[in-house]
């Protein structure tokens, strides 16, 4: 419901503003009381200036790849968001979603990745572990760890909603500071409205472009259900991908869901010969007995230039 009231200025929003005004308040009070704790190691950071789903997790797989042959032993270091462990620790398969949240267990099907309620002490136990590298999933806005070289996640398509502040708008601080306060810039998608109507210096910003594909998926006709902070982006991913979406089914952000709630999607499913897909993140989250019927959904980022957007992170990181 809130995506919706984000998309425009609308009397929704209007009423809100006063709320945003506070927000922001509190947000600049928690900035001046808190200070940055140098790590011994390099970080980067991966992340937007919007609540919701701009694609800061495909972004730092991708990334993770990237870096690989020029750090050893790279952490993902993440809150595990609605998981009930406190951490650190290191996200094994032994780990349900429930302990260190699905984004955690998505990131560890790639490398090492460390759950931590507090960051800082998430950080010291990556040193402590012999990393050589910690990319932070989120935390652009926090003040905890110093950040040696901040990427911002730009989608093309939702850019920044009605550009009003929390609670009116989606935004997690104004877009002048956001652009401002990171070292590079990554758009995705295609939609050049954002460079138009948005003051974006053209040079801190990289292009990426979603790849997405299902596998054995030779009924294209799609029930797709998510729980996504922008579950309308991974819809227009699939619409730009080929595939034909015949029925949604929209959870909020985060969503766990219950027996009945699969079940019901399988059943209309089956009626229509539609094929059911989600992403991979909510497919962790789909109870084991129905994984068999349900494909999860692979998003690829391409990153344009790679090598030059390469280059760049690696002079950001030593250059502090």
């Amino acid at each position: 419901m809130m995506q919706k009231i984000w998309e425009s200025k609308n009397f929704l929003s209007l009423l809100l503003f006063p709320f945003s005004i506070l927000y922001y308040l509190c947000f600049i009070i928690y900035k001046i009381s808190n200070k940055e704790k140098k790590c011994n190691i390099p970080v980067l950071c991966v992340g937007n200036i919007t609540l919701g789903g701009a694609g800061k997790t495909p972004t730092v797989i991708e990334i993770r790849k990237i870096l690989t042959k020029d750090f050893k032993k790279i952490f993902v270091l993440t809150r595990g968001y609605k998981g009930t462990a406190e951490g650190p620790l290191i996200v094994s398969k032994d780990h349900s979603f429930h302990e260190v949240g699905e984004e955690s267990l998505l990131h560890s099907h790639f490398g090492l990745t460390c759950v931590s309620k507090k960051k800082i002490l998430g950080a010291k136990f990556c040193e402590d572990q012999g990393g050589k590298l910690i990319i932070m999933d989120d935390g652009l806005q926090s003040i905890d760890i110093k950040k040696d070289c901040k990427v911002l996640v730009i989608d093309s398509d939702y850019g920044f909603g009605n550009k009003n502040i929390f609670p009116s708008g989606p935004l997690r601080e104004p877009i002048n500071s956001g652009i401002k306060n990171c070292d590079l810039i990554l758009i995705i998608g295609s939609n050049s409205n954002i460079f138009e109507k948005n003051m974006i210096p053209k040079q801190k910003v990289f292009m990426a472009k979603k790849e997405i594909s299902i596998e054995s998926c030779k009924n294209k006709n799609l029930f797709v259900f998510s729980a996504l902070g922008n579950n309308t982006n991974f819809h227009n991913s699939l619409l730009h991908s080929g595939f034909t979406i015949k029925r949604i089914k929209s959870f909020s952000d985060h969503y766990i869901f219950k027996k009945n709630d699969i079940l019901s999607i399988l059943n209309i499913a089956k009626k229509e010969n539609l094929t059911v897909v989600c992403t991979k993140k909510d497919y962790i989250k789909v109870p084991e007995e129905f994984k068999n019927k349900i494909k999860p959904v692979n998003l690829n980022l391409k990153i344009e230039k790679k090598k030059k957007f390469e280059k760049r992170v690696l002079e950001c990181l030593y250059a502090n």
